[in-house]
């Protein structure tokens, strides 16, 4: 908001956005028990991951030989996808970070529409 109380917006991809989303990541949130967030079937980790893989690679510019997630997009990968899976709480360690990273590529070339994608993929088995 500026001085006026008008609000100017916020980009999706600039630096308040990304301070943001690092300011969420690190305050963390508690583990609630209950119902998983994503409406997806069950699945073995190793499935999920070869979707979210598969995805990723086709949503990273052409020559990147190994994608990395910009910084603060593995916290929001897990938290809004990983830990949202009905599956998670079956999956190892090392299997929830293969997917996080997966993930958070995806949503840093495709965004929301990446993981709307990945959700619809998943869902159709």
């Amino acid at each position: 908001m500026n001085g006026t109380g008008e609000g100017r917006g916020m980009a999706a991809d600039g630096p308040e956005a990304r301070a943001f989303v690092a300011a969420l990541v690190r305050a963390g949130a508690p583990s609630v028990s209950g119902p998983a967030g994503l409406a997806v079937p069950e699945a073995a980790a190793t499935e999920v991951i070869a979707v979210a893989r598969r995805m990723a690679l086709r949503a990273v510019p052409e020559g990147w030989w190994q994608p990395r997630p910009a910084p603060g997009l593995l916290g929001m990968a897990t938290a809004l996808v990983v830990d949202e899976h009905p599956s998670a709480p079956h999956w190892s360690a090392a299997e929830r970070q293969r997917l996080a990273t997966w993930v958070a590529v995806l949503i840093e070339h495709r965004g929301e529409e990446g993981v709307q994608e990945l959700l619809g993929a998943l869902t159709e088995g």
